[in-house]
């Protein structure tokens, strides 16, 4: 068997142990949401309210998780608990698009 034969199985060999390597952490994401996820203080336009005078004694924190849909943003404002769940799935999300970028990178080596 030819050398460069030999160095193209191993190459392919090891391609393949890294794809199914990325394989199984995408399997083990959970779910997956796009979009951010802002904490936000806000004043409530009440002169006689504490936060009217004071940017320190705003209200909040309230939670607003934003999309794209359909070429439009939508956002939602959730309680803290919901926030935290999407916080994991937006990391979730992000860590896909990372894992997919490492196969299409092992794909076109394969390919090459």
């Amino acid at each position: 068997m030819p050398a460069a034969t030999s160095r193209r199985e191993q190459t392919l060999r090891r391609c393949e142990q890294e794809y199914q390597q990325v394989k199984a952490e995408i399997d083990g994401l959970g779910y997956i949401l796009q979009g951010s996820l802002r904490e936000r203080w806000m004043t409530c336009g009440k002169q006689k309210c504490r936060c009217y005078e004071d940017p320190a004694a705003r209200h909040g924190p309230y939670y607003q998780w934003s999309w794209a849909e359909n070429g439009k943003t939508r956002s939602v404002y959730l309680n803290a608990d919901q926030a935290e769940l999407c916080r994991e799935w937006i990391h979730n999300n992000r860590e896909l698009e990372r894992l997919l970028k490492r196969l299409r990178a092992v794909s076109l080596r394969v390919a090459r």
